[in-house]
């Protein structure tokens, strides 16, 4: 089913300003690092969850995310000449410089850069130039945990450009930003991620959940109350581009088209593959095909029947959703991991708990939990003590609001 995107004017008009700590830490790094100057603007963008819709967005199907109140600030200013230098908080020491026509890919502890060269080198083939400027990154986004810090620093350094180059990648659009942005990490970063990372922190509204179609790349807001989510972090290291997320996005891919060759319909994507076709045709694809396709084929399904139930208020029903996603996860698409497994089964009857499941790519990071209002506190102090009993590892957690999505300050 199809959606009339109503929310790309649904945040412009309020005047935003970035959390006070991470100005004054954008600022403040800024000016240490580059000879006592002040930057001019920032760029700030949220980290995400992804209550339902895994690894549905590269599928072309459907998402149901939000925006979180932990943001990527970037403080810049245009350059005196035509180089880049960009420093970060996290990485404390010499800044990288580089060509805004002509950027290198960084390794070791300079790739953290890649983010926001990635999105230099998309804005410049698509004819946006982007010259000079000196940038300082601050964020409370925690890496590694499944919130996509790197979308964050992304649609955060988008953000920033369109405001230093007003005639040129001001011109842009927010959803031409969140395409660039998404360009940069598949094309300069190297992980095939789809749209959901990006499109959820460049778009997203305060109290409201964002329903996503991946194919039209229309979405809606859902108004959410009455529970909050709480993120677990495991612990289990967590890194996407090793190949695994891509090869599971291959095996996406040949799924579909082992039902296109089998039906003889125009299948581009599992997007296009609904219950009973998948029923009818399994048959057809081999092991690694059939678990792929029934995950993404049930969690689109899922995302539907989760959007009904938030807006009748049924949110019992939401989190039943949310657990058979990460069964299906574990069983089916295998993007979890031990540890995810142990953290997701200690959830089980604690009181308040409606719902757990995994987050994100997988294979490490954290869970998502729903909570019910008033109970987080208890609730995250349970899952953790609980896990650490099982596990030996303390993990962490964050109680979230749902934040707005990606905008610009003018600093005076």
């Amino acid at each position: 089913m199809g959606i009339v995107c109503s929310c790309i004017e649904g945040v412009r008009g309020r005047q935003r300003t970035a959390p006070a700590a991470l100005r004054e830490a954008s600022v403040e790094g800024f000016a240490g690092v580059f000879e006592g100057l002040r930057p001019t603007a920032l760029g700030v963008a949220p980290g995400r969850v992804e209550v339902l819709g895994n690894h549905t967005d590269y599928n072309e199907g459907y998402i149901l995310s939000a925006a979180i109140d932990r943001y990527a600030v970037v403080a810049g200013r245009v350059g005196e000449g035509g180089t880049c230098r960009i420093a970060s908080a996290a990485y404390p020491g010499d800044f990288v410089a580089f060509d805004p026509a002509s950027p290198s890919k960084q390794d070791g502890n300079k790739s953290w850069a890649n983010y926001v060269m990635g999105v230099v080198s998309e804005l410049c083939k698509a004819g946006a130039a982007v010259g000079g400027f000196d940038a300082f990154i601050a964020a409370d986004v925690p890496p590694g945990a499944g919130v996509s810090s790197s979308a964050a620093v992304e649609m955060a350094t988008a953000k920033l450009l369109a405001q230093l180059f007003p005639a040129t990648v001001g011109k842009l659009d927010d959803l031409t930003l969140v395409k660039m942005a998404k360009a940069a990490e598949n094309n300069f970063v190297g992980m095939g991620c789809g749209i959901l990372d990006q499109y959820t922190s460049g778009m997203s509204r305060a109290g409201s959940l964002l329903y996503l179609d991946c194919r039209t790349l229309g979405c809606d807001y859902v108004p959410f109350k009455g529970a909050q989510f709480v993120l677990v972090n495991s612990h289990a290291p967590h890194a996407l581009v090793d190949g695994k997320y891509n090869e599971l996005r291959e095996h996406c891919f040949s799924a579909a088209s082992a039902f296109a060759n089998a039906t003889g319909n125009a299948i581009t994507h599992l997007r296009d593959v609904g219950k009973d076709l998948f029923e009818a045709h399994q048959d057809k694809l081999n092991d690694k095909q059939r678990v792929v396709a029934r995950h993404v084929v049930l969690e689109n399904d899922r995302v539907q029947q989760a959007i009904g139930a938030v807006r009748a208020g049924d949110l019992p029903k939401l989190g039943t959703l949310m657990s058979q996603s990460h069964s299906s996860s574990r069983d089916d698409f295998g993007n979890s991991c031990p540890e995810l497994n142990e953290l997701q089964a200690c959830a089980e009857g604690i009181d308040g708990l409606l719902g757990s499941r995994l987050m994100g790519g997988g294979f490490g990071g954290s869970t998502i939990s729903l909570v019910e209002e008033g109970k987080t506190t208890e609730v995250a102090e349970e899952l953790c003590k609980r896990y650490k009993e099982k596990t030996g590892i303390q993990a962490t957690s964050l109680v979230c609001a749902l934040g707005d999505g990606a905008f610009a300050e003018v600093l005076v």
